[in-house]
């Protein structure tokens, strides 16, 4: 049986790739804000917490289940769409939908709307 290394590395980076979690973002304007710093802070707005009204709405992203998702707790869905909140210049996340594990899935599953509070 021949070695075939290139076909290694493809079965090695899928099967590296499928145990994170399916993140989606859309945003409404690409590039209208320059990324924040992997520090800065972002403010979490839970399901109950209303939305200010000084605020502009950047985009939506979704934490998902590949199915082979592993360290999907709720706080590193949380960082998972606070970078992505970051990426896009957003200072702040609205959870519109939490789905907590159950009988399908054994990850948290978040959308959240990515915004831009204005000061």
């Amino acid at each position: 049986m021949r070695n075939h290394p290139q076909l290694n590395l493809v079965i090695l980076l899928l099967f590296l790739s499928s145990c994170s979690p399916k993140i989606s973002t859309s945003l409404i304007q690409e590039n209208k804000y320059n990324s924040l710093k992997y520090d800065e802070k972002i403010t979490v707005l839970e399901l109950n917490d209303k939305q200010p009204d000084n605020v502009e709405i950047l985009g939506h992203v979704e934490i998902r289940d590949t199915g082979f998702s592993t360290k999907c707790n709720y706080n590193t869905a949380l960082d998972r769409a606070k970078l992505e909140a970051r990426t896009a210049g957003g200072n702040a996340i609205k959870i519109t939908k939490h789905k907590k594990p159950d009988f399908w899935s054994t990850c948290h599953r978040i959308d959240a709307t990515i915004l831009k509070i204005k000061k």
